[in-house]
């Protein structure tokens, strides 16, 4: 449009605005209604700098700097050049653009469908703006300062911008609201903490059900952060790009008795396409509400910090992030100096990505994350919360990452620890189960079974109704087999009980305990000390490992016994006869020396010295038939159990 054309639109819109208010409008207006058809803001401060101290709107009612009439700008005029056709007509199609004015009374625009932007910077509106249903391109109130804001169902088409020092001193209400653009509350401040004195106070932002196309930013923005005093709420809301809450404060502490306090940001069912900011010096005092949220890409808090302790008998305490049942599509970040006091709740949440918890602070906090899944659980000992404040049971990961490096879990012994955190009553196997799968899947089955064994002992030391018979139950299973866990062990013990009654069948039949079990062959071995060369031979290791394997017959058993008649040959006789003479060994080997002659593999240096009382009972006859019925039991148990272990029977998983 050509400069003529310009000054002809702006004449006559002044001229129709002196018609409307009667030759009465302030310099402000005047500038106004000259400037709106131009695409001209109408500076109304003496200059047109944002951090002029004159420009500051919050010095507009001061006594004695406060802004004149010249400044001011009737929000009856704003409303007539919005719905007077013939005055919006004159308006430029980039709208309403005012600076530094005071605009006075009630801006009533709902219902009214505007065709332009309005942009009021760094104004100061005396009274609450109604805006409700009101349907606009562009709404920008950056750096102003206004009441309360009532935008129920308001559509945006464009940007909605209440940032760069916007202050609220009332509550903003943008319930169902529509953002075609972004909603950017950067660097703005909403002040309306809940008093006892003020009947509807506690409300800072409310936007449930507030559907933004773009991003929503509640952060900061150059060296001005975003900062709320009461409750800011996106109950419901939809977001199709990122809320950005970096570097903001939510200040919102539970009062005693005051219900409207301890809720600092509440967004429970929220939809963000993008991710979740809540990070990079993020404060909240009073609970942050995520229940149900659905989060296209990522959770990050790292470097946030969340404070609501619980305090004894204040309502609203305890709870410093709540996110059950939050659908994550990428990451959880509570790292490199996230921090809490009070309880973190992840329950029932789904993180398809990770669950990072590294470098995070949690002493003196509740972790919560019974009944979540995530891809990998990433932290380290740093970040564990104290003894009797970790929740995992119902906790499913796919992988685990110990310390910074990544793909190591961590020793199975680290991750015990881990487990030990968290109360002991009642007990709960899952989580055990599922760190010895996650410890198998790693390649550590060692790891994993030590982890299953350690389920199996805290699952009897949190029985309440112990019994006396408890320990006969337990301990068999747990030093034989470990619970099933470990059947080898019975194996091995299988050998240590042969190699034992191997050196006691040997002592014995040495010192003329065992003898045969045939008539004629025993006469022959108690007169001369040998059987007949047509008798089968001793063999103490043979003879031991059928007593304690059952089933397993190799011919000893049938042919040798405890002597039935108490009748013991001499020591000297057995040893010599069946030995000699002793070896001789060097000085240094003397250890070895003694071994030998404990195990009867070699005869004692001085044949006629008389045996010690323990020797004697140790290869007596009674003490014999004493030892082979506890094999033969033995043998039992350890083969059952062996079975049972390799089979699964005893497992419990």
């Amino acid at each position: 449009m050509a400069a003529g054309e310009l000054q002809a639109q702006a004449s006559k819109l002044e001229e129709l605005a002196l018609a409307r208010f009667h030759n009465q409008l302030s310099a402000a207006e005047l500038k106004l209604a000259r400037a709106a058809p131009r695409s001209e803001v109408a500076y109304c401060g003496p200059s047109n700098h944002d951090d002029d101290p004159d420009n500051d709107p919050s010095h507009a009612n001061s006594k004695e700097n406060g802004w004149g009439k010249e400044r001011v700008i009737r929000a009856e005029l704003i409303r007539w050049l919005c719905v007077d056709r013939r005055a919006s007509n004159h308006v430029d199609p980039q709208g309403i653009m005012v600076h530094g004015a005071k605009v006075d009374g009630e801006l009533d625009l709902s219902y009214v469908t505007v065709p332009f932007p309005i942009r009021l910077w760094f104004c100061a509106l005396t009274n609450d703006a109604h805006l409700r249903s009101m349907q606009i391109p562009e709404l920008d109130l950056a750096g102003s300062l206004v009441r309360s804001v009532h935008a129920d169902g308001a559509i945006v088409k464009g940007d909605l911008f209440l940032r760069r020092r916007f202050r609220a001193e009332g509550e903003v209400v943008l319930l169902g609201a529509t953002v075609g653009g972004d909603f950017d509350c950067s660097g703005a401040r909403f002040v309306n903490p809940p008093r006892k004195e003020l009947p509807g106070s506690g409300a800072a932002l409310t936007a449930d059900g507030i559907a933004v196309k773009g991003n929503v930013f509640l952060s900061k923005f150059l060296s001005r952060i975003f900062h709320a005093e009461g409750e800011v709420r996106f109950l419901g809301a939809q977001i199709g790009r990122n809320l950005d809450c970096q570097g903001g404060r939510f200040i919102n502490p539970p009062i005693s008795g005051l219900m409207e306090s301890g809720k600092a940001f509440s967004a429970d069912g929220i939809n963000v396409n993008g991710s979740v900011f809540l990070a990079n010096a993020f404060h909240a005092e009073g609970a942050v509400r995520l229940l149900d949220a659905r989060i296209g890409t990522n959770l990050e808090c790292e470097g946030g910090e969340f404070v609501n302790p619980q305090k004894q008998n204040v309502d609203g305490s305890g709870d410093a992030l709540i996110s059950d049942r939050a659908d994550v599509k990428g990451d959880v970040f509570l790292n490199d100096r996230f921090s809490a006091k009070g309880t973190i709740v992840l329950a029932g949440a789904r993180i398809q990505g990770n669950l990072d918890c590294r470098k995070g602070r949690f002493k003196g906090s509740t972790l919560v994350l019974e009944r979540a899944s995530a891809g990998s659980m990433m932290d380290d000992a740093g970040s564990w919360p104290d003894r009797g404040n970790l929740y995992l049971d119902g906790f499913i990961y796919g992988r685990m990452v110990y310390g910074q490096t990544a793909g190591v879990p961590g020793d199975a012994e680290t991750r015990l620890r881990w487990l030990n955190l968290q109360p002991g009553k009642p007990f709960a196997p899952q989580p055990y189960l599922q760190l010895a799968k996650v410890l198998s899947e790693a390649g550590d089955d060692d790891g994993a079974r030590r982890v299953l064994i350690e389920m199996e002992d805290q699952r009897w030391n949190s029985k309440q109704d112990h019994r006396w018979t408890d320990p006969l139950q337990r301990w068999p299973l747990k030093v034989t087999v470990g619970y099933g866990y470990r059947p080898l062990w019975a194996f091995w013990e299988v050998l240590g009980l042969s190699a034992l009654g191997w050196i006691v069948y040997r002592r014995s039949y040495l010192a003329g305990s065992m003898v045969p079990t045939d008539k004629d062959a025993n006469q022959s071995f108690k007169s001369d000390g040998q059987s007949p060369t047509h008798y089968s031979a001793f063999v103490p290791l043979v003879y031991s490992v059928e007593n304690s394997l059952p089933l397993v017959k190799l011919g000893q058993v049938d042919k040798w016994q405890p002597d039935p008649t108490a009748a013991v040959l001499s020591r000297k006789r057995g040893w010599a006869k069946t030995l000699g003479r002793p070896l001789t060994w060097p000085r240094f080997l003397s250890w070895f020396h003694r071994i030998l002659v404990f195990t009867g593999l070699q005869a004692p240096a001085d044949l006629d010295k008389p045996p010690s009382r323990l020797s004697r009972w140790g290869t007596s006859p009674t003490f014999l038939r004493w030892f082979l019925w506890v094999q033969i039991l033995l043998g039992w148990l350890l083969a059952t159990l062996f079975l049972a272990g390799v089979t699964g029977i005893v497992r419990k998983q």
